[in-house]
Parts: C-alpha cells; sequence; structure tokens
C-alpha cells in the first residue's frame, strides 16, 4: 500500500489530533532531510528518534532550520546512552527500568508498560509500574509524565482493547495520587492503529512512514 503525499498525510492527522486534543510526532528514523524538512514546513513541531547517534547527526545538521522543533526519544535506552539524553529531549518515552531513571538526570519521562505479554517488547509489566514508580520518586529526579505503551498489532487484540487498559491504568494511578495530577499524559498508537489510539484518549500519537513516507534502506 502506497503511504499518501506528506502534505496530505498531515492533513488528515493534523485534524484527528486536534479533535482529540492530542499532539502529532513525526517519527523520523531513517527518514531523508528533505522530508523532515518538509514536515517542518508544513507546521509538525514533535519528532521522535529511536537512534541517539542518527538522532544527534540529524539535529546538528538541521536544528537550525528548525528552531520550534522539539524531540522525543522512543527507543529503548541502554545504559550507556544515558548521558546523551539528560538534556535537550522534550519527552524520553520508554523508561522501564529504576537504573536508567536514575541515569537520566532530571529529564522529563514516560513509563513504558507492556500490554500484550510481549516479552521480546520493552516496559514494565503494570504489576511492576507500582514498585517502579515509588523506586523512581524515592531516589531519581527525573520527572515521571505518564505512561506509554507499543502493545501487539489491533488485529491480534482478540476483543482486549490495550489502549483503554492503559488510560485505565493511568488514572488508577493518578487517583491513588502515585501519578502527580499533571502527569497525565498517554504515549500510544503509530502509522498502524492510531485512530484507535486517539479513541481511547491518546495524548501523544508516534507516526513514522504513515506520515513520512517508507524509510531508506
Amino acid at each position: 500500500m502506497t503511504s499518501p503525499p506528506i502534505g496530505e498525510a498531515y492533513a488528515i492527522l493534523a485534524e484527528a489530533c486536534a479533535a482529540g486534543e492530542a499532539t502529532l510526532i513525526a517519527v523520523v528514523k531513517r527518514q531523508p532531510i528533505e522530508r523532515i524538512l518538509a514536515a517542518y514546513d508544513l507546521g509538525v513541531r514533535h519528532f521522535a528518534h529511536s537512534h541517539l547517534q542518527e538522532a544527534t547527526a540529524i539535529r546538528t545538521e538541521i536544528g537550525v532550520r528548525m528552531p520550534q522543533a522539539h524531540w522525543h526519544f522512543i527507543g529503548r535506552i541502554q545504559s550507556n546512552k544515558c548521558a546523551g539524553l539528560k538534556s535537550g529531549w522534550l519527552r524520553l518515552h520508554a523508561i522501564d527500568r529504576h537504573k536508567i531513571a536514575r541515569r537520566c538526570g532530571d529529564a522529563e519521562v514516560l513509563l513504558q508498560v507492556r500490554l500484550g505479554g510481549e516479552h521480546s517488547k520493552g516496559g514494565v509489566d503494570p504489576s511492576g509500574l507500582r514498585p517502579l514508580l515509588d523506586a523512581i520518586r524515592s531516589d531519581t529526579a527525573v520527572r515521571v509524565r505518564g505512561l506509554m505503551a507499543l502493545p501487539p498489532p489491533v488485529d491480534g487484540w482478540n476483543g482486549v482493547d490495550y489502549f483503554s487498559q492503559l488510560a485505565r491504568l493511568r488514572d488508577a494511578l493518578l487517583g491513588e495520587g502515585l501519578l502527580p495530577t499533571d502527569a497525565g499524559e498517554l504515549s500510544m498508537g503509530t502509522s498502524a492503529d492510531w485512530p484507535a489510539a486517539l479513541d481511547a484518549g491518546a495524548t501523544w500519537i508516534r507516526v513514522g512512514s504513515a506520515l513520512m513516507g517508507q524509510r531508506l534502506q
């Protein structure tokens, strides 16, 4: 299936995000510079990457041409990469371990929750989320802003709405005081399932090929 032109795709996504009071994040891993700049010129202001070295190179090359851009890191965070993530990022979307949180300074973060039992993906199981929050609050400087998830493909949900499950978990944590009152963000939804994420109350959707076109090989 061919992706629509970036301008057409952006118009669809921007309208949907406005209706749902969510914010679009363009995922730009292995995207050509001209497409990233085209997205910025159309009005995209939030960009995400999952590879620190490539992201740093892109920002060095074109950052001056995107003065209002905000950057998000969405990849699995390794201990040796934390130093490069302490500043310069609006959000780190994939915190799932206490030791990683301790090494990320006072970054604003989202905790990745593993939904659907896919242990090949990162994330903390829902049962481990409260202990992780307690540990983070006790001896780290990161500022938790909400939750993030990358559940199984929608066609494999078998009647379970994982996005709504994440929203309910967020609401429970807010009610228990484990999340601050201003930490209700939900980062969920990608190119394949963003409409369902918006329906469930996503505040960030992370869209790559559906907006930017196919990645370079």
